[in-house]
């Protein structure tokens, strides 16, 4: 919203997000602490917005737009607002196809939020599992054609997200 809108007001952003004033500040705040977002220096005329995106993080802002409107064309908005989903597809993409794998490309994710993440990108329709019939049975994670439609904009998020020093 603050890269779409030019910057935004705190009170336009908590309307627009449906969020609550202290999710929205404390979402500001981190930014703001990753160098993202800055308090508007000329902030006090009722047109001027509030918050802007830092000039370092207008690519990544311009590719989390992008992001977001590849999402919602494809219907996948209650996927992608999930923490793990995501990371889960692009690390699947990125070649990872079991889940040893796929942890291994997601440091940080704890073992039972990758399953669920997992399993909502299987009921989304963006990855396919598969269960070999060896033994032992193995399962081996794949892109569907659908998720193979987002990974494009996952990779350009990624990459700006990546080419910020601190922020990947």
């Amino acid at each position: 919203m603050l890269q779409a809108g030019g910057g935004e007001k705190f009170i336009t952003l908590v309307n627009r997000l449906g969020a609550s004033r202290d999710s929205v500040s404390a979402t500001l705040a981190a930014l703001i602490e990753a160098g993202l977002v800055q308090r508007n220096p000329g902030y006090g005329h009722p047109l001027r917005p509030e918050y802007l995106v830092t000039p370092p993080a207008r690519e990544l802002a311009q590719a989390c737009v992008e992001l977001t409107a590849v999402v919602g064309e494809m219907g996948q908005g209650a996927v992608a607002g999930k923490k793990w989903a995501l990371p889960a597809v692009l690390a699947i993409h990125r070649g990872a196809s079991r889940y040893g794998e796929v942890q291994a490309l997601l440091p940080g994710v704890t073992p039972r939020a990758l399953s669920a993440a997992l399993k909502e990108a299987v009921a989304a329709g963006l990855v396919k599992r598969t269960v070999a019939e060896d033994y032992p049975p193995s399962t081996v994670y794949s892109l569907t054609a659908v998720g193979e439609r987002l990974a494009p904009a996952l990779e350009a998020f990624a990459a700006a997200a990546e080419a910020l020093p601190g922020v990947a």
